[in-house]
């Protein structure tokens, strides 16, 4: 049995959840849309001898790693509308000082400052989720402002007693009420989601360039219908004399949308993943799963294989990848979790402070069921308030979630992508359950084919020896793209990359997922 063959028998299935937006695709049309920026020095020296050369045979050639690509190029219409912004805002003063005086130019200011806030919020990376707190904020903003005017310098046409003894007041009353509801609104609706809208701040790769990303891998699609995975075969012989066979299938996806998914750690463009499964002495032995730079090891007889037509089992393990992440799984799952995987310290205080903020609008809330809640966390964990996870189990009265955790939701119930049988038969959970409704019913674009294309890497393709970044990098590491199947994130203070040990030494690999077994 050659090589293909071997793949094509033991290819997994991947089943999604029912939001995804991105699947497996071929790296060659990404390419075709990226492009190549240096990220240090010797890497803007290099790049200028290979300025004519096409992007995909150009990273081949590449020896350094300072490198990165970027998918989503801003248009220049942004940059064209600030022109015509600049234009119309002087054409507005000279207006208004011609026909006005000074009011007329500070109408045109106060419009000017209106249309720049606009053009920011469409212009600028930051979530769109971020303009209805401003709007929320600009009448409370408006009424506090207010009381200069109204009170300060009567105009009311009333005496200053009813003025300052009645409706200073009555307006400050209104005024408390206004921003109870603005806090309101700002806790239940942005505050959940406050952790990646800290993110977008310094990211490169928010939820504009994640839809932005979206609508060109669905360009993609109506070219390269498929799905693809990158085949590697290899043969190995441990100390004892055993032959091993590692089949790893190496996927690439063209953006990792975690963070709005799934209020997960990260977004960054392009995701690498893989699935391994082992043979020993010719007979499957265990089946490898990339997770978040980790991974998990399944031995053959505990999972899940996809049936056939007659309902026998098949030589095709059953994955579950998570929403937005693309971790595999073995089993339909969701972790509800922070400490999932290892994030940043940047991220850790986000959650850390993301849970506070709830716990003490709780603490003042003027429901209060609410309010016995926080004095009931109070009284049970005095020792450990301050802790980092002090408030991940925070209940309401409805017995929701308070803080916003990253989840990883490998709920099957979308995609499936893989050999057919009765797919029916495999099991799964209901992603709409963990999510908002908006979300679990989000539009995506699904390759139209749902069998596999296979192409082998053992000639290793020019781009496998790319060692940049398949992405843009960012401020925050967990926030830049990933380096290639072949190589390992650059360490800060090494001036080269290393060979990953599930590439080079798969066997060592699997020991150290057995040895985490134990």
């Amino acid at each position: 049995m050659d090589d293909l063959e071997l793949l094509r028998k033991y290819e997994p299935v991947l089943r999604f959840a029912k939001s995804e937006r991105f699947f497996p695709m071929a790296v060659e049309p990404y390419l075709e849309k990226c492009m190549l920026f240096p990220s240090g020095p010797t890497g803007a020296a290099e790049l200028l001898g290979h300025l004519n050369e096409p992007l995909v045979w150009k990273i081949g050639s590449l020896n350094s790693h300072e490198y990165f690509l970027r998918f989503v190029n801003n248009p220049l219409s942004d940059f064209d509308a600030w022109i015509w912004w600049g234009v119309g805002s002087a054409a507005a003063l000279a207006a208004g000082w011609f026909t006005l005086g000074l009011a007329g130019v500070e109408i045109a200011i106060g419009a000017s400052l209106s249309v720049a806030l606009v053009l920011f919020m469409l212009a600028s990376p930051i979530r769109l989720r971020i303009i209805p707190a401003m709007l929320a904020v600009l009448p409370f903003l408006i009424l506090g402002i207010a009381p200069m005017w109204l009170f300060f310098k009567p105009i009311l046409g009333v005496s200053i007693a009813v003025e300052y003894l009645i409706l200073l007041p009555i307006y400050v009353l209104l005024l408390f009420y206004w921003l109870m509801r603005v806090l309101k609104f700002i806790i239940e609706r942005i505050l959940p989601e406050g952790p990646g809208l800290a993110m977008d701040m310094l990211s490169q790769a928010t939820e504009k360039v994640a839809r932005q990303a979206g609508a060109l891998y669905a360009e993609i699609l109506r070219e390269y219908r498929q799905p693809v995975y990158y085949g590697r075969v290899l043969h190995e012989t441990d100390e004892e004399g055993k032959h091993w066979t590692i089949l790893q299938y190496h996927f690439f996806y063209a953006f990792n949308d975690w963070r709005l998914a799934a209020n997960g750690f990260n977004h960054h463009e392009g995701d690498w993943e893989m699935v391994s499964v082992y043979l020993k002495n010719h007979s499957p032995y265990a089946v490898l799963l990339s997770q978040h730079g980790a991974g998990d090891m399944k031995k053959w007889g505990d999972m899940l294989k996809a049936l056939d037509k007659d309902g026998n089992e098949t030589t095709h393990p059953v994955i579950y990848a998570a929403l937005g992440s693309h971790a595999n799984y073995s089993k339909p799952d969701v972790i509800r979790s922070p400490s999932m995987y290892n994030p940043g310290r940047f991220q850790r205080f986000l959650f850390w402070f993301d849970g506070w903020i709830h716990y003490v609008f709780l603490l003042f809330n003027p429901s209060q069921k609410a309010r016995h809640i926080a004095l009931e966390e109070m009284r049970a964990k005095t020792q450990h308030l301050l802790e980092e996870h002090a408030f991940d189990d925070l209940r309401d009265e409805m017995d929701h979630y308070i803080v916003s955790l990253p989840m990883e939701i490998a709920t099957g119930d979308g995609l499936r992508i893989g050999f057919q049988g009765l797919n029916s038969k495999e099991p799964m959970h209901k992603s709409s359950s963990y999510m908002k409704r908006i979300m679990s019913e989000r539009k995506v674009s699904p390759p139209p084919i749902r069998e596999w294309q296979c192409i082998l890497l053992n000639s290793e393709p020019g781009w496998v020896q790319y060692k940049g970044l398949w992405g843009v990098k960012s401020m925050l590491s967990e926030e830049s793209g990933p380096p290639g199947p072949k190589w390992d994130k650059p360490k800060r203070k090494k001036t080269g990359v290393s060979e990953r040990v599930r590439w080079g030494k798969p066997l060592k690999w699997l020991a150290q997922l057995e040895k985490n077994k134990h």
